[in-house]
């Protein structure tokens, strides 16, 4: 792909769980009976610069109300899951003239002069799925070996990466613990955010801890809500 562009771009975290919200229905568990709403989890999605979406699953349209958004212009889904696309349905009957983009590995556009770049990853054995670079940043939600994204992973400044489950690699994810691993020595790497995460049992503080421990002070657990400019 061709040199990316400056332009400063807003990150919005508008979901961080995995395939089901957090709390789970009837656990008690610490992490689903934290008061700390940095465990009140929706599913995955992000909010690119406020006019882009990035996956689009069941929790669309309170994701939408929560965080007060409105002329959202683009949707990319980086695979079909229920969990990535299960809101697409909600999303066309709020707003039925946005653009809904599919992600095939390869595919590379410019939006409000942010370049995306596609990128194939290991995932599921019969559903595609991809990886985005979204100027100097990378967003890889679902993977289960890093091994297709080393090239994009050394090309960026910011990564945001899957946190479903914590030590050992499971149904198509690959485990925290070993994510670390493989990231902690990328120097161009400044911030590596966990998000996709799962029902680990540990609440957003104990997870904090944990991968700081495991990796550095560039590692972080991404919340609902957080924003951050890359």
């Amino acid at each position: 792909m061709s040199p990316r562009r400056q332009k400063k771009i807003s990150i919005k975290f508008l979901g961080t769980s995995s395939g089901e919200a957090i709390p789970r229905l009837g656990c008690d568990c610490a992490q689903c009976a934290s008061a700390d709403l940095k465990d009140k989890r929706l599913r995955s999605s992000l909010l690119i610069n406020k006019k882009v979406l990035i996956d689009v699953g069941p929790d669309i349209l309170k994701q939408l109300r929560k965080n007060q958004i409105e002329n959202i212009e683009l949707a990319l889904i980086t695979h079909d899951h229920l969990d990535h696309s299960g809101g697409l349905n909600d999303l066309k009957k709020v707003n039925p003239k946005i653009n809904v983009i599919r992600l095939q590995p390869g595919q590379h556009f410019a939006h409000e002069e942010i370049e995306y770049y596609a990128f194939k990853v290991k995932h599921s054995p019969v559903i595609t799925t991809v990886g985005v670079e979204i100027g100097p940043a990378i967003y890889i939600p679902d993977v289960a070996d890093l091994d297709w994204a080393q090239k994009y992973l050394q090309e960026s400044k910011l990564a945001i990466l899957d946190g479903s489950v914590l030590n050992r690699s499971f149904s198509g994810h690959m485990a925290l613990n070993q994510i670390i691993i493989a990231t902690k020595n990328m120097k161009n790497l400044r911030k590596v955010y966990f998000s996709h995460n799962g029902h680990t049992r540990l609440s957003h503080k104990e997870m904090t801890k944990i991968v700081k421990t495991l990796g550095n002070e560039k590692f972080f657990i991404a919340y609902d809500g957080l924003e951050i400019t890359v």
